[in-house]
């Protein structure tokens, strides 16, 4: 699949060097999972489309601070609906489980972060990238 436009959002610092060249990458280092999804349904807001879906991994909100968003851009003012219904889904999910969200353990931050750049790795596969 070629894609002439790219995003991905992401709040995991180690999926940096994993980012296609050709992608534009937002990192938001240290931000909650949720600040991820908002910025990413701002974009589709402006015509974006997910190309996969944001809890992909079956992953609930409370299991991981970890979040990646990946994003075709283009279409410029038109609201791509299904990935408007997805992102508005997934940020219910976030709100949903905000209760239960837990501090994690400075040790276990690393392999959070290494599950999240393997399910980025699989969904660029997926694409064929």
């Amino acid at each position: 699949m070629t894609l002439m436009k790219a995003s991905i959002f992401s709040n995991n610092v180690d999926i940096e060097d994993l980012v296609p060249s050709a992608f534009s990458f937002y990192l938001l280092p240290d931000a909650p999972a949720r600040d991820v999804l908002t910025a990413a349904r701002d974009r589709i807001h402006l015509g974006a489309k997910l190309l996969a879906h944001p809890m992909a991994g079956r992953l609930r909100p409370n299991e991981t601070p970890y979040r990646t968003v990946v994003l075709e851009e283009g279409g410029e003012g038109a609201l791509d609906l299904p990935s408007f219904g997805i992102i508005e889904y997934c940020l219910a999910e976030e709100d949903k489980y905000a209760a239960m969200r837990r501090k994690y353990d400075e040790a276990l931050l690393p392999d959070l972060r290494f599950i999240d750049c393997e399910i980025f790795q699989s969904v660029l596969k997926e694409l064929g990238l």
